[in-house]
């Protein structure tokens, strides 16, 4: 299974309802080519309040046929490591984190593994899930990324003191990245046309 981020960007206007419309409008296409929408994410922090990550999943790559005004700013291409192991749209409304890291190629399954290790604490402490982590489909990839949801912003800044078991474990991470970048956003509807952006 493949999963496809595409950051897309309206250069015409300052939120997501034109992006939203573009989505919707290549639905249909995202269906023939046998792919599923996980979801679509509008900024709370770290975005810019024109961009929008559209997130696939399937075993076809995606291309989209895409106004003049929007932008394809990136589309990069990941597999899944040892979550999800079900594949299904993201459906709970709350703040998603993409935390992308900088990662050398041979920390990949240790990395993996201790998130695994961590994640049951961690998510039995703070009203939070792990959607999924996942490693570029490079043959030697160089950047993973963690999506995970949180039921509000408060709980994402309590879950920076995690218990001392998973917190270990994320520590032992931390050592094996090169870098982290965390971009926190917000679950969009496809047909909210009249969307307000608060970015």
């Amino acid at each position: 299974m493949r999963y496809q981020i595409f950051r897309l960007r309206d250069n015409d206007h300052p939120g997501p309802p034109a992006l939203l419309k573009t989505i919707a409008s290549n639905r249909a296409l995202i269906k023939d080519r046998g792919n599923s929408i996980f979801g679509v994410f509008g900024s709370l922090l770290g975005l810019a309040s024109n961009e929008i990550y559209l997130v696939t999943f399937g075993q076809q790559q995606l291309q989209f046929q895409l106004p003049e005004s929007i932008e394809c700013v990136t589309c990069r291409t990941f597999r899944p490591t040892v979550r999800p192991t079900e594949h299904k749209p993201a459906s709970d409304p709350g703040v998603y984190v993409f935390r992308w890291f900088s990662v050398d190629p041979t920390t990949i399954d240790e990395i993996a593994q201790l998130s695994a290790t961590a994640w049951p604490d961690f998510e039995s402490s703070f009203d939070t899930r792990v959607q999924g982590l996942f490693a570029e489909d490079t043959e030697a990839p160089d950047t993973m990324l963690l999506i995970t949801w949180y039921r509000n912003l408060t709980v994402w800044e309590q879950s920076r003191h995690p218990p001392q078991t998973a917190r270990e474990n994320f520590l032992r991470r931390h050592k094996l990245t090169l870098s982290a970048l965390p971009v926190a956003t917000t679950l969009l509807g496809v047909s909210g046309s009249d969307l307000v952006s608060h970015s």
